[in-house]
């Protein structure tokens, strides 16, 4: 089955009941106001009064909610609880936006726990009173008794205690206790977590069927371990209404099974740019890498590393001035194919993209062709380097006491092992050209023969032109007789530690970071200055 919304546009979507929603993009993008607008061109409730509690419901629970309980929750008939909760008023004539949301939708912080719990008990007792009319009729038309029924109060008490078995909540006679290794404490009592836990699975198990549900930051107060487990479950109870998650999460996002994303895009205050996506469109990006590009307004610069890494966080320093999100996606290869993918999609053509990668053993040939497809390189062999520029070197040496020919000494250091290992250096710098090489060639004729080709290979690869591939590399390593030059083309990943035992310092990578991040008597400027002759120049 599927249920139809209208949105700001004047078009109609459908969506699929049971088939979770997601909603991403930038903070200030409009997200939260474009569910505001949803809930008004949709809900006839929203400035509408008498309107029959049977049409179709938008429920919107804004991020902004107080988690209250009171000491005792007044229980009220079905009817003044259903519109207590969904109307903000009791009466038949209330209007959402004003009783709801006291005319500002947007921001106004809900404070609607107490209603939720008594439409639970209102529900509950409807719920039995019902099967106690059907068990007398059963009973005078002597036919067979209805099956035992599960009420909604019950439900609510079962998805608890799947989530928190260590914790059992009771909910009777408009109370509400948890019990935790024989203590039993009140509601009130609960932690943020447990309350936010028990309030959304009394949101959703109350929801008329096929209503419409949008959640603003279901992240907030639950922690990681159970929050999936508890939109699961709740997607799963009710399979009958559309669940719509406005979220910043991309582990939760990820999470829901979902093909459909509301990627919004912008707001100038009357209108939005918007777009659904349907992800399996975008196959070769990873699925929490298209929503971490769709939820940022910055440029986009993909990295090598892992996420909080030491390069990560010194990227991120370093171009945060500059609005610029770094998004780490492990080797090389997969840098270069994730930043190709992104590219190729012209949907994400508005969201500027840009690549840097180490230099590692690239030729300058091959350093040319990836830069005209607009890739960027450091200007060192790999970016653990970068920690040990010479001017770095200086500031560090400043910060840490030690003295000028300690500093030299480090810097001595560096041109010396590089002069222990660079045969090695030049051999592996010799093989990667080889495969280069390899690469490059081109068999255009379809018809070349086997020979033709053999011929080919051997005048790309004669003794002499392998010779003289060897010789330019050789003559590179051994023209490196300065720091800078050397850390160009010496690739050692354990070079910046080393260095750091030489200056007596443990985890020097961290101490360069921490003073970056903490720009003190203004280290910061200074250390970003020290680095930018060797970092690419961004848009």
């Amino acid at each position: 089955m599927k249920t139809k919304v209208k949105f700001p546009k004047n078009e109609v979507v459908e969506f699929e009941l049971g088939k979770p929603v997601v909603i991403l993009g930038a903070n200030g993008s409009g997200k939260t106001r474009l569910s505001v607008k949803i809930e008004e061109i949709n809900d006839k409730r929203y400035n509408v009064s008498s309107v029959n509690t049977s049409t179709i419901l938008i429920h919107r629970i804004s991020a902004q909610k107080s988690l209250t309980i009171s000491d005792t929750i007044s229980l009220t008939d079905y009817d003044s609880s259903w519109n207590a909760l969904f109307c903000g008023n009791a009466q038949q004539n209330a209007k959402k936006l004003q009783h709801r949301y006291s005319f500002k939708p947007a921001t106004f912080p809900l404070n609607d726990y107490d209603k939720v719990l008594a439409l639970l008990f209102a529900e509950d007792y409807k719920e039995l009173q019902e099967y106690h009319t059907a068990n007398k009729q059963a009973i005078a038309n002597k036919e067979e008794m209805p099956s035992v029924i599960t009420t909604v109060r019950e439900k609510a008490i079962e998805i608890w205690n799947a989530l928190l078995p260590q914790r059992k909540i009771e909910l009777m006679s408009g109370s509400i206790h948890a019990n935790y290794d024989s203590i039993k404490y009140h509601g009130k009592e609960m932690s943020d977590g447990e309350r936010i836990v028990l309030y959304m699975i009394c949101q959703a198990l109350i929801l008329p069927s096929e209503s419409t549900i949008i959640i603003d930051e279901p992240e907030l107060h639950i922690h990681k371990a159970i929050m999936k487990k508890l939109w699961d479950k709740l997607e799963q109870e009710r399979q009958d209404c559309v669940f719509i998650y406005i979220t910043h999460d991309l582990d939760f996002a990820t999470s829901r099974d979902t093909d459909k994303v509301l990627w919004v895009k912008s707001f100038n205050g009357t209108n939005w740019d918007y777009e659904f996506l349907d992800t399996l469109s975008f196959e070769q990006l990873p699925e929490e890498l298209l929503y971490e590009i769709l939820g940022t307004r910055q440029n986009i610069l993909f990295v090598e590393g892992e996420r909080n890494s030491y390069d990560h966080v010194l990227y991120t320093e370093f171009y945060k001035d500059k609005n610029y999100h770094i998004i780490p996606c492990g080797g090389c290869s997969e840098v270069l194919k994730i930043y190709k993918s992104k590219k190729a999609y012209e949907k994400l053509n508005n969201i500027e993209a840009y690549c840097l990668i180490d230099r590692d053993f690239r030729t300058e040939n091959e350093i040319n062709a990836l830069e005209a497809d607009g890739v960027k390189f450091l200007k060192v062999a790999e970016v653990e380097n970068l920690f040990i520029v010479p001017a770095l070197l200086d500031i560090m040496g400043n910060q840490l006491g030690c003295d000028t020919n300690t500093i030299q000494q480090a810097k001595d250091f560096i041109i010396e092992l590089f002069g222990k290992i660079k045969t090695g250096q030049i051999g592996e710098s010799f093989i990667k050209e080889i495969n280069h090489q390899l690469t490059i060639l081109n068999f255009k004729d379809k018809e070349a023969t086997p020979d033709e080709i053999q011929n080919e290979i051997a005048n790309t690869f004669s003794k002499e032109k392998i010779q003289t591939f060897f010789n330019d590399k050789q003559l590179i390593y051994n023209n490196a007789n300065t720091v800078d030059k050397v850390l160009e083309i010496f690739n050692f990943k354990e070079l910046s530690k080393k260095v750091g035992e030489k200056l007596d310092v443990k985890n020097y990578q961290q101490r360069v970071i921490n003073l970056l991040q903490s720009n003190h008597n203004g280290i910061r400027k200074q250390i970003l200055d020290a680095l930018n002759p060797y970092m690419p120049d961004l848009p």
